[in-house]
């Protein structure tokens, strides 16, 4: 009899657990309590898979997104996710155990003109296209507590006029803790020899390094630039050191 009991318990778990996934993500959204921020639009699908027409965080959209249920992770104790849209790819974890979010293996591209028209009052309009690569990141209440990952700027350049300037790919490393960020930028087999390093501190506090040369000459457009930016040290050498402290919000965003 006890063994019947077993069976039954086991099946009747697996039932509460299909249906419950099974559900329509549109009978699910009203009961969970997303941030002020975030807006979700056109859902269609269960918890096991489905899509949405656009979901916009700080009135930043994503557009064209699909999500998928990974039953890998069950034996980890957490919820997973495979998460595409129209300009990236990205795994989402929730641990059930520590109650953290964790995102691995995601890339992300956009062009450089797509997220500058976020940025309307740009002293310049930079091209090119921008890869996101993020190794890892662990969220406990919505705050990074680990951030590891890359940005890599290809064809970075200037818009001038309609004539692009293509200066070169660029890298930018970084790393990120409760207390502090800290990345390395470097060039690419650039027109634009880069090496620089920088951190963010929780307070808002900033420290930017930064050492540019050219074996060549530097396009006027581009050298125009510089000269706004950054201290010349010689020729074909620039530095841009800076120093300061993040407004209040950004700081709150960050940390």
């Amino acid at each position: 009899m006890l063994r019947i009991w077993k069976y039954f318990l086991f099946f009747f778990a697996c039932l509460v657990f299909a249906l419950l996934f099974n559900l329509p993500l549109q009978n699910v959204l009203p009961h969970v309590k997303l941030p002020d921020t975030i807006r979700v639009a056109g859902v269609d699908g269960t918890l096991i898979k489905g899509s949405a027409t656009e979901v916009t965080i700080d009135d930043f959209p994503i557009r064209a997104l699909d999500y998928r249920y990974m039953p890998s992770c069950i034996p980890l104790l957490k919820i997973c996710y495979r998460i595409r849209y129209n300009r990236g790819d990205l795994q989402v974890a929730y641990d059930l155990l520590q109650g953290d979010t964790e995102v691995a293996r995601t890339y992300i591209n956009y062009e450089a003109a797509e997220l500058m028209a976020h940025l309307p009052n740009a002293l310049v309009q930079p091209v090119g296209q921008l890869e996101l690569v993020i190794d890892e990141l662990s969220l406990i209440d919505g705050k990074p507590d680990t951030l590891n990952g890359s940005l890599i700027w290809h064809n970075f350049g200037l818009d001038d006029d309609g004539i692009k300037i293509n200066i070169g790919d660029y890298r930018l490393d970084f790393t990120g803790n409760p207390r502090q960020y800290e990345f390395k930028l470097s060039d690419l087999d650039a027109s634009l020899e880069v090496d620089g390093e920088g951190e963010v501190r929780a307070d808002g506090r900033y420290d930017v390094n930064i050492r540019i040369t050219s074996e060549t000459r530097i396009d006027s457009q581009v050298k125009y630039v510089l000269d706004l930016v950054a201290r010349n040290t010689g020729y074909n050498k620039y530095r841009f050191e800076q120093q300061g402290r993040l407004p209040p919000n950004i700081t709150r965003q960050l940390f």
